[in-house]
């Protein structure tokens, strides 16, 4: 070893200062344009500590391995309680700069470990990791007939970045791809595809794969091929990657092949407490229905968030089974350039275009200057194709801000306080209405204060893990008997203006004559009020 080495106890130590003096000298726009975001120590060797050691010779993969901080981790995790005496490590990596700084961690290793009597044998690969193990995806073939290896253990923070559906990674996944895939998705689904009989993968990702349209087909294949056994994840979302500067907010996983009935899930505020997460247990079917089409993975971060995900899944009716759809806004404001108009004029057919800033919650506001957003659509047989009849709707923000208090924001629309035949919704909002008939006023705010209430808002974010609210999930949500939806509505209808609190008051006497609570770790969801 170098002098400079020696001042390192543990490889992952060295891997980290490698990693930090890399990170300081590479480009943000490098680092975005690769999806390159190096582990930190902390984590790392939580992830290493997830693994169950297995025998005397084992093989680990590292896909978009950086500088193997994370491989490093892993083994000084498991030659702690076994009898290892050989190790067969595989390194995918395609960044030139990044491959001469891993093997200086890589000789470090290797001599680290000879020491303790274990041989290393490394195999780097400055190849793309999908293309490379295209056979796996080859089911006609069973791989070939090719020699594939497969993997006692799988760990890695993946590169995030989205490939176009034309990308020959998404082609040779198709299995794992729906619309615009996230490369992310396509290496987990991968690599749960090599690993060995009762072996483990564990990942640290982005958590969008959880819900959505977009990772169904990654989600039916990854479920089918692997069962989670570790989640974990943070409160905090821009403390993990600190030297990168990037705000994600990850999950780490851990699956194996073998069937598990069990899912632990532990809980962190940042890096700092990593050592003393909140654990809790769970049955799979509680946190998955694996039997859905869906697949949808649900993460509770508290008791709270965990008896409201039970309550949902109490109920049996998605507002599908009540006539009722979710769609996106047809309006997208660039394609349609040449119909938008900046304010009313009398000497044109117009009608109200809608936009992001226009729903607040409970509220709907109507005209609202923002910017150079235009407020009307001219409504002619040529834009037609992209206005709606103008009936009662619920709006709904597709999008929020991180910084949200709520993630889902709604208000009721009526037609009748409109003059206008049609109506635009732009593409940024989500709409809920009755296809060939109306939804009642009554329909309309009590649906509207469902999706703006704590209850939803806790719920949605148990399986949503971003600023998106996609049409595909709020579809899935199951909702409470109509004639209690009805019910909620009518209450509202009659009063003025009525408070957040009043409506939080309102929903949780009519559906279960409590006060709901969030967030609070210590405390049951639902205390009982006196409600006669």
């Amino acid at each position: 070893m170098t002098k400079i080495e020696t001042k390192y106890k543990f490889p992952s130590e060295y891997a980290e200062k490698i990693g930090f003096d890399y990170a300081s000298l590479t480009s943000n726009e490098h680092k975005k344009e690769s999806g390159q975001f190096l582990t930190p120590k902390s984590i790392s060797d939580f992830m290493g500590n997830l693994a169950e050691p297995k025998k005397s010779e084992i093989s680990i993969l590292d896909p978009g391995c950086g500088t193997a901080i994370l491989s490093c981790s892993l083994i000084e995790k498991l030659i702690q309680n076994s009898n290892l005496k050989r190790i067969n490590l595989k390194l995918y990596e395609t960044d030139n700069e990044i491959i001469k700084e891993l093997k200086k961690v890589i000789s470090f290793l290797r001599s680290w470990l000879l020491e303790k009597g274990i041989d290393l044998n490394v195999n780097i690969e400055q190849k793309d990791f999908v293309l490379d193990n295209s056979d796996v995806f080859n089911k006609n073939t069973l791989f070939g007939n090719q020699i594939v290896d497969k993997y006692d253990f799988i760990i890695s923070n993946p590169p995030y970045f989205k490939i176009s559906k034309s990308d020959s990674r998404a082609n040779i996944a198709k299995e794992l791809v729906y619309g615009q895939p996230n490369i992310y998705s396509i290496f987990m689904g991968l690599s749960a595809k090599l690993l060995k009989p009762s072996g483990e993968l564990i990942f640290i990702t982005p958590r969008s794969f959880a819900a959505g349209n977009y990772f169904k087909a990654f989600r039916n294949s990854f479920f089918n091929d692997v069962s989670i056994t570790d989640i974990h994840i943070f409160e905090s979302r821009n403390k993990m990657f600190k030297n990168d500067n990037v705000l994600q907010e990850n999950i780490i996983v851990r699956a194996t092949n073998e069937k598990s009935s069990i899912i632990k899930v532990s809980v962190s505020t940042c890096m700092q407490d990593l050592d003393s997460p909140d654990t809790s247990f769970y049955k799979t079917e509680e946190l998955i229905d694996l039997n859905s089409k869906e697949k949808t993975l649900f993460i509770p971060s508290n008791d709270n968030e965990a008896k409201t995900i039970k309550l949902f899944n109490n109920w049996q009716n998605s507002l599908n089974d009540f006539n009722i759809q979710i769609s996106t806004g047809p309006v997208v404001a660039f394609r349609c350039k040449d119909f938008l108009v900046p304010n009313f004029k009398t000497d044109k057919n117009l009608a109200p275009l809608v936009w992001l800033h226009n729903v607040k919650e409970m509220e709907f506001v109507f005209p609202l200057k923002k910017g150079a957003k235009q407020s009307y659509i001219i409504d002619s047989e040529e834009s037609r194709k992209v206005l709606l009849r103008n009936k009662n709707y619920i709006l709904i923000r597709r999008f929020s801000s991180k910084d949200d208090k709520s993630r889902l924001v709604c208000s009721p629309y009526f037609a009748s306080n409109s003059d206008f035949d049609r109506i635009g919704i732009e593409n940024h909002l989500n709409y809920v209405y009755r296809p060939n008939g109306e939804l009642s006023d009554e329909e309309i705010w009590g649906i509207s204060a469902l999706f703006n209430s704590t209850l939803f808002d806790t719920y949605f974010r148990t399986f949503n893990g971003n600023t998106q609210v996609g049409a595909s999930e709020l579809k899935q949500i199951k909702m409470p008997p109509l004639e209690k939806i009805v019910l909620i509505g009518s209450m509202l209808k009659e009063m003025v203006q009525p408070s957040k609190n009043k409506i939080e008051q309102i929903i949780n006497q009519i559906l279960f004559e409590t006060t709901y609570v969030k967030n609070r770790r210590s405390a049951s969801n639902f205390e009982r009020v006196g409600v006669a």
